[in-house]
């Protein structure tokens, strides 16, 4: 059976929103002509672009030489006024890296532009394949598979093979929008028949026992947990895809959260352990912080001197023994790169020296410093990387490029080894 993919008409402008807020706790006012991107949602993009009440915005996205229009937003009233697109491209297999463009027009008849690029999760984990472990010989078998996407349109193809047999395969049709579909078939011969799935050279495999016996119960991978705010965004996708292999790639992702703000990510690490039990987990925080923070004991901390750096290094340990679990699992925390704002870059040089703090005596915790690699000697918007002069940071002068997150899953890779 089909089932119909029916999307809600508001998805993320709220998380989108808190993208766009004063990067700091101290900030005047919210940046404008900024445009964002966010892939939090699966399967497609989300494009934000503040700019003033009642600005007409262009959203586009940038193929090769060929620009795509994607729709016309207005500005409406929120904090800051902003222009939302949601859902505007869907993620694709055979296109992972997104460049993306926003040209507005105010009411004063100005134009101002901005442009953003994003790499979007590969098509590894996309489809789910379900096959019962065991039936009797003669039994149907209900091969289902699920697009986790919900998008539809592709032609994955799936592979029935017969024990000491020949492979029979077939194309399955998912029209867009369609997020399942299967084939059935009944196995005459007793042992082991394999089936596979295969998508743009990513495979699924699973087993049936037929007549008796078990299916090879495949040994299951440790899991990777990355976390945090939008730096962790991007990054995320290159882990999961470079480290397939070895390791299960979870996300999630809390954009515009802060350590400072609120107690939510002590409480929240918690929640995490129990609910994946990761090896492994990989932190990016510290770029909304700046909050006043109160002590185990009621005392008010201001931003930014050493008492507040003392207490966030407090509330990131507690943090960090947590993700340990007792010592059964490894930490690894990236410190923030050096954004263009200079009161930003204050505090995230206050942030990242407390990160360091924190780790100093705790086994199993590593730091990944993407400040030293990305802004050895404050910030940069291009860096040489394996011979050439690349762009690693997008124009907000907070968020890494496609290439930025690239390099950054090198670094977190290379940690792990």
């Amino acid at each position: 059976m089909l089932r119909f993919l029916v999307r809600p008409v508001l998805l993320l402008a709220a998380t989108i929103a808190v993208l766009l807020l004063p990067a700091t706790a101290q900030a005047a006012e919210a940046p404008k002509d900024v445009l964002l991107a966010s892939v939090t949602e699966v399967g497609v993009v989300n494009l934000a672009y503040a700019t003033p009440l009642g600005s007409q915005v262009d959203f586009r996205e940038r193929v090769g030489d060929r620009v795509k229009a994607l729709g016309v937003a207005t500005a409406t009233v929120e904090s800051p006024p902003t222009a939302f697109l949601l859902g505007a491209v869907r993620w694709r297999c055979d296109r992972l890296v997104r460049r993306f463009e926003a040209v507005a027009i105010t009411p004063d008849g100005s134009r101002s532009g901005d442009i953003y690029d994003i790499r979007t999760p590969s098509c590894a984990k996309r489809l789910k394949l379900s096959v019962p472990r065991r039936v009797a010989r003669g039994s149907l078998v209900r091969v289902r598979v699920h697009d986790r996407w919900t998008n539809g349109g592709i032609k994955p193809r799936l592979c029935i093979t017969p024990p000491r047999g020949v492979r029979s395969c077939r194309v399955l049709e998912f029209p867009r929008a369609v997020d399942l579909a299967g084939r059935d078939f009944r196995p005459r011969k007793r042992g082991l028949w394999r089936v596979e799935l295969k998508l743009e050279g990513h495979r699924v495999r699973a087993a049936v026992a037929v007549g008796g016996g078990h299916a090879e119960s495949r040994s299951s991978l440790p899991t990777l947990l990355t976390t945090g705010d939008s730096g962790m965004q991007g990054i995320d996708s290159y882990l999961a895809d470079r480290l397939a292999k070895t390791r299960n790639v979870r996300t999630e992702l809390h954009h515009g959260t802060s350590i400072s703000k609120s107690s939510e990510w002590q409480t929240r690490a918690v929640a995490q352990v129990k609910r994946y039990h990761q090896r492994t987990t990989v932190v990016s925080l510290g770029g909304v912080e700046g909050y006043p923070m109160q002590t185990p004991d009621g005392a008010t901390r201001e931003c930014c001197d050493e008492l507040w750096a003392e207490e966030y290094s407090r509330r990131v340990r507690v943090m960090m023994k947590t993700y340990r679990r007792g010592g059964k699992a490894r930490v690894l925390w990236l410190t923030s790169p050096t954004p263009r704002d200079p009161e930003l870059a204050a505090q995230v040089t206050v942030v990242n020296g407390a990160l360091l703090r924190a780790a100093e005596g705790q086994p199993g915790v590593k730091m990944v410093r993407l400040d030293a690699i990305f802004t050895p000697n404050g910030y940069r918007e291009y860096m040489p990387y394996r011979g050439q002069n690349v762009r690693v940071r997008n124009t907000d002068g907070g968020h890494l490029t496609a290439t930025g997150t690239a390099i950054a899953a090198e670094a977190i890779e290379k940690a792990l080894r």
